[in-house]
This record gives structure tokens, sequence and C-alpha cells, in this order.
């Protein structure tokens, strides 16, 4: 279990310094890791959670998921697509359940994936489990 927790929180900390604002050279290519460009953010605690997505004037698709849940593998790339799609006018916050159990425990989660559009710091509308893209569509455009 220790080693598990040890894995996850590497894991945390590779994610921040991919989203530093810095290009990575990889086999002759440059691919930019800028927060700017990206239409996702990982949660980091509560606080980040009420900056980020509660005050945020963006409406916001949450995205409560685990490493270790396989349906959350499939939704997570379905969700980043949609969004991205929508150039800025919506963002996509993920929230694993097991590093924030707080706000897992707050917005009721009981099973993973489970995804929250957010408007203006009200929950607005929600669903669990892996949904097709035209799904994700109809849900992203009902947040806007």
């Amino acid at each position: 279990m220790a080693s598990r927790v040890v894995c996850m929180r590497g894991l945390a900390s590779a994610k921040q310094l991919l989203s530093s604002t810095r290009s990575i050279r990889t086999t002759g290519a440059f691919f930019n890791t800028s927060s700017i460009h990206r239409k996702s953010f990982n949660v980091q605690d509560s606080e980040d959670f009420t900056e980020r997505v509660i005050k945020s004037e963006i409406p916001t698709v949450v995205d409560f998921h685990a490493t270790w849940c396989g349906p959350c593998k499939i939704l997570g790339p379905r969700l980043e697509k949609v969004i991205g799609a929508k150039e800025g006018k919506v963002q996509l916050a993920k929230v694993d359940i097991d590093e924030n159990t707080d706000l897992a425990m707050e917005y009721g989660v009981s099973a993973v994936p489970t995804v929250i559009a957010m408007k203006k710091g009200a929950k607005v509308d929600e669903f669990v489990g892996v949904q097709e893209e035209v799904e994700l569509k109809s849900f992203v455009e009902r947040l806007m």
C-alpha cells in the first residue's frame, strides 16, 4: 500500500513538471507543455478547486477519476478531445479521488468516473460512467 502512495505522488510530481511553461524536445520535434495551450488541469487540493473551478468565470467540466479505474482511462481522452474543441470556452478539471477524498465526498462521488458540470460555482449537471463522444459533446453544449 505504501508503495502505491509513493508511486501516485511520483506521478503527480511528473505531471507538475510537464505543466511548466517549457518546451520539451523529443526525437527532433518540439512539444509545448505550457498551461496556456492546455484546456485541462489537475486539481491539487480543495483550495485549488475553489480558485480554479468555483471562482472560475469559464464553465468547467470536473472529472472525478482514479488512476486504477479502467473506465476512467477510456473517458479521460474523450473528455479532453471534446473540451479541446471548444477553444477555451470550457475547461476540464481533473480530480483524483484518492488524492482528494474530501472533494469526492463533498460532491457525492460514489463511483468513478463521475463527471460534474459547474457554472459560476454551481453544479448544473452530472453523469456517472463512460459516455460516447456524441453524448459528451451534448453534455458540454448544455453547459455553455
